[in-house]
Formats: C-alpha cells, sequence, structure tokens
C-alpha cells in the first residue's frame, strides 16, 4: 500500500511539473506586432511557433532568396552581369547602366544591401526578362512546396499579385541554407564589392541584418521593408547543433523586425530545451 502510495505521489509531482512547464511555456511565448510570424526547427520541419502562418503578406525583399537561389542554380559565379537601362531603373540601387559585375558579386550586392537594381539585373541574365524570370520564380516555389506564394518581381517591389506567407518564405530559406553558397552570402556582415566596369570601382556593403552582429550564433539570411509590407525578416540562428528558422512579416517597424525576430528564436531555443528536458524528469519521477 505504502508503495502505491509513493507511486502516486510521483506520477502526480511528475504530472505538476509538466503542467507548470506548459505553463512556463505558453507565457514566454512574446507578444510581437508582426501580423504574420513561424519559428522552424531546420532539422526536423517541427514548427515550434506560429502566427497567421498562412496569411498572404507583401515578402517586400525577402523575394531575393529566390532570387539568390535560382541564380546560384542555373548561372556561374563568373558569368558577367551588365546592367540595362530598367535595372538601373528601379528604386533603392547603387547601379547605373552599363556597370558590370561577376555573378558572384552581383548577388552579393543583392543580398547584403538588398538592392533593387541588383535583383532585376541578375533576373534578366538568368531568364532575359523579369516576366519569364518570375515565371521561374514561382515554378521552383511550388516545387518547393510553397504553393501559396506568387511573384511577378525578382526584387519584391509591392505588387497585388507579388505575395507568400511566413511559411512559405520558411520554405524558401530552408532550401537556400542548405546551399553552401547561399549560406555564405547571407551570412557575409561586410564586404567590398568590385566591379568590372567601371574599372577600379569598389561599393562597400554592410548586411541590412543586424541580427547577424546583434544575436548569437546568427548565420542569415533576408530582410525586407516596403510602407506596405512594413518590417519583414527571415533569420536563422545556430546553437549547438541546431538551427531555427524565424519569419516575421508586417511588423511595425524596422526595428520591431529585428527585436520581434530575436525573441521568437530566444522562444523557439527555450521551447526545445524545455522538449527535451520534460521526458527526462518524466522517466525520473
Amino acid at each position: 500500500m505504502r508503495y502505491l502510495t509513493k507511486r502516486l505521489a510521483a506520477a502526480v509531482l511528475s504530472a505538476a511539473i509538466l503542467v507548470i512547464w506548459s505553463a512556463c511555456a505558453l507565457a514566454a511565448a512574446p507578444d510581437i506586432t508582426a501580423d504574420a510570424a513561424i519559428v522552424v526547427n531546420e532539422q526536423t520541419g517541427e514548427v515550434l511557433y506560429e502566427k497567421n502562418a498562412d496569411k498572404r503578406e507583401y515578402p517586400a525583399s525577402m523575394t531575393k532568396m529566390m532570387t539568390c537561389i535560382l541564380a546560384l542554380e542555373r548561372t556561374s559565379p563568373d558569368q558577367i552581369v551588365t546592367v540595362s537601362d530598367n535595372a538601373a531603373d528601379v528604386e533603392c540601387t547603387r547601379l547605373y547602366p552599363g556597370y558590370e559585375l561577376r555573378m558572384a558579386d552581383m548577388l552579393q550586392q543583392m543580398m547584403m544591401i538588398s538592392d533593387n537594381g541588383a535583383a532585376t539585373a541578375v533576373g534578366e541574365a538568368v531568364a532575359g526578362d523579369i516576366d519569364s524570370f518570375a515565371a521561374l520564380m514561382n515554378e521552383k516555389a511550388a516545387a518547393l512546396g510553397a504553393t501559396d506564394t506568387h511573384f511577378v518581381n525578382a526584387n519584391g517591389m509591392p505588387d497585388s499579385n507579388h505575395y507568400s506567407t511566413a511559411r512559405d518564405m520558411a520554405k524558401i530559406a530552408s532550401y537556400g541554407m542548405k546551399m553552401p553558397a547561399f549560406r555564405k552570402i547571407v551570412g557575409t556582415e561586410a564586404k567590398n564589392i568590385y566591379y568590372i566596369r567601371p574599372a577600379g570601382h569598389t561599393a562597400y556593403c554592410e548586411n541590412t541584418n543586424e541580427l547577424l552582429d546583434t544575436y548569437p550564433g546568427c548565420t542569415g539570411v533576408k530582410t525586407g521593408w516596403t510602407r506596405a509590407a512594413r518590417g519583414c525578416l527571415t533569420a536563422a540562428a545556430k546553437r549547438g547543433d541546431t538551427e531555427l528558422l524565424v519569419v516575421v512579416m508586417h511588423s511595425d517597424s524596422d526595428d520591431t523586425r529585428f527585436s520581434e525576430a530575436a525573441a521568437l528564436l530566444d522562444y523557439g531555443f527555450s521551447e526545445l530545451q524545455q522538449n527535451q528536458q520534460a521526458p527526462a524528469a518524466s522517466k525520473a519521477a
């Protein structure tokens, strides 16, 4: 009888511990302004947090993740990219008509400082024109299971037919981060870009992803911002052997996209740790 009583007490204690852990995990979930968000375990695909993860949003310059993926798969790093009048005529670019860069350098500038003209130039170099490139983008998105995504341009400028979801952005980022060249580009904090034409021209680029400098273990990936999309960010961070991906879309401001992504990463790592501890505690009880 005493043995059964002890077993019952142990079971009650174990259940209480699990309830407390669950309550703590729930309480730890951050309050965010982002309309949509998701946290995913990169290794397992497990979703650790989501908020409106399937809601259509403007992806802004997170679009460039797909542009980079297609360029890496369909071109060589040494391919020469010539900037067209069309590419130089977009908002937020350092490029002028006739400028020439190696594809590897064009991708670096595109991803690090979110150069819209660079994205257009890349799309034209890959497919000849942006409409054809957008078709390739949509084909690739479907192949990756990003079925609620539709692209019409290479850079993420607002368009009612250019949309995605937090879940789809995570799928695209996850695919990209499995490519060593992609991972290297999005993990670079600062770099000088050397142009072929004008000869001797150099552009210093600092990555717009502030978490690379402020969040321990951050490995990438891409910022986004327009008035319509508000603050967007896909970020990845690694602790030990575990890498998490977070996506926030339509966050209040340029700053909150970073603070909210960081809070969600903290929450995700905490959830994983608690999930690993709970079975061990239950077994010990």
